[in-house]
């Protein structure tokens, strides 16, 4: 419970309230507190309606902080003009920390008039020092307070507009990837500018674990986008926990075959890739590339997988016969067990290596002789021996690992 002031202390605060509402004291107040906001941030005034706006919202904060200052506990509310401004703020691109710090001058130079005032009150130190602790209070909790509801109210108006214009990019874009004959400019024009001319190269984000929310999937969007180095994205949210990303470039977008993006933020995220192409049509075709790639990837895997890496595998798929032809062609190297899954690994880095014992047996970090004896226990497994150009055997360990995780079912 607060401590109750002094008479002296309640006495002083209410012919200070009386005082200072007066009209000629509150256009005083008001003009002197917007001179200090303009003096500090001049470049408000780019935004022609945005200082008579301040002077309004200071004006009805000032009278509704001397309209509760006088009683024993303050109910805060933020005043009109203060939630017109945070939502007009979160229309225009205007930043929270501007609002922020308009409020935290306007403190500053409240807290120099209060002081000036006590400084001239002729009575005791205690007195002027309980005056002093109990403005100071007071006027930072409604700063505060001010501060929280206006932040309240601009994330909130930001987020209607995000759904807003979400709902009409999804409606967009499906038209697009639907095949409609759509103008391209008015295309670019409805996605915020987005250049529809240019090459795309689509990438489908999906987060895998049920703790991702909304925000783990806007920080893998802005992360991505920098390690692609991409000047023009565009973004959609089809809903659950998916990411539809665009990424536009004057020429075509090669990434290397390892991309992988920076540590942290995608993590238990599923990042599919399509290739680069151009204009209207090839925003529709590097979607559904990515769109068929996650596809084919199996539902617990984890990382960054390219349609132009994995182009064959995505346009086999993945059917009964197609497991048929993984059984038949790796026999009892498809087998279950560690030793097996050992081999399988072994065999992969053979072939993908060129048929070269040497490269393998250094990406594994193994001797080469060890390559050689996995490479004798995976051909006797397999039936034949093992050959650089068994393009088959790569192609089912392929498939296995990709689409099944290592394991056939059944």
């Amino acid at each position: 419970m607060p401590t109750e002031p002094s008479q002296w202390v309640q006495d002083w605060v209410h012919d200070f309230v009386r005082h200072e509402s007066s009209a000629a004291q509150l256009d005083s107040w008001v003009e002197r507190t917007a001179a200090s906001i303009g003096e500090e941030m001049p470049d408000l005034t780019a935004r022609p309606e945005l200082p008579q706006q301040i002077s309004q919202a200071i004006r009805e904060h000032w009278l509704s902080f001397l309209g509760q200052l006088t009683q024993p506990r303050m109910t805060f509310r933020l005043v009109e003009k203060a939630e017109d401004i945070a939502r007009e703020s979160a229309q225009t691109s205007l930043p929270l920390d501007t609002l922020n710090r308009i409020y935290r001058i306007a403190q500053k130079s409240t807290w120099n008039y209060a002081t000036e005032l006590i400084a001239a009150v002729d009575d005791s130190q205690s007195e002027r020092t309980e005056l002093l602790i109990f403005l100071w209070e007071r006027a930072s909790d409604w700063i505060d307070r001010s501060i929280s509801e206006t932040s309240r109210v601009y994330h909130e108006a930001r987020r209607h507009i995000d759904i807003g214009r979400n709902a009409l990019w999804l409606e967009t874009v499906t038209r697009v990837i639907d095949g409609e004959e759509l103008d391209g400019r008015r295309v670019s024009a409805e996605l915020g500018g987005y250049p529809i001319a240019d090459h795309h190269t689509a990438l489908i984000v999906t987060a895998i674990e049920q703790s991702q929310n909304s925000a783990h999937l806007e920080d893998a969007y802005r992360q991505l986008v920098t390690d692609l180095g991409a000047r023009q994205s565009l973004v959609v949210r089809p809903g659950g926990r998916q990411l539809w990303i665009w990424v536009a470039t004057p020429r075509p977008m090669r990434l290397e075959p390892d991309f992988a993006p920076s540590e942290g933020l995608t993590q238990g995220m599923r990042i599919a890739i399509g290739t680069s192409k151009p204009g209207l049509a090839g925003f529709a075709s590097s979607h559904e590339q990515a769109r068929r790639m996650l596809a084919v990837v199996h539902p617990d895997r984890r990382g960054v997988y390219q349609y132009r890496e994995t182009e064959l595998l995505v346009l086999i798929g993945c059917n009964e016969a197609v497991d048929d032809f993984v059984r038949r062609t790796l026999g009892n190297l498809g087998g279950s067990h560690d030793h097996e899954v050992r081999l399988r690994s072994t065999v992969a880095t053979y072939l993908d290596s060129g048929g070269s014992v040497d490269r393998a047996a250094s990406r594994l970090s193994v001797h080469r002789n060890t390559i050689r004896y996995r490479l004798q226990q995976a051909s006797a497994l397999l039936g034949r021996d093992l050959l650089a150009t068994n393009n088959d055997v790569s192609l089912a360990l392929r498939h296995l690992d990709l689409t099944h995780n290592g394991q056939l079912p059944g």
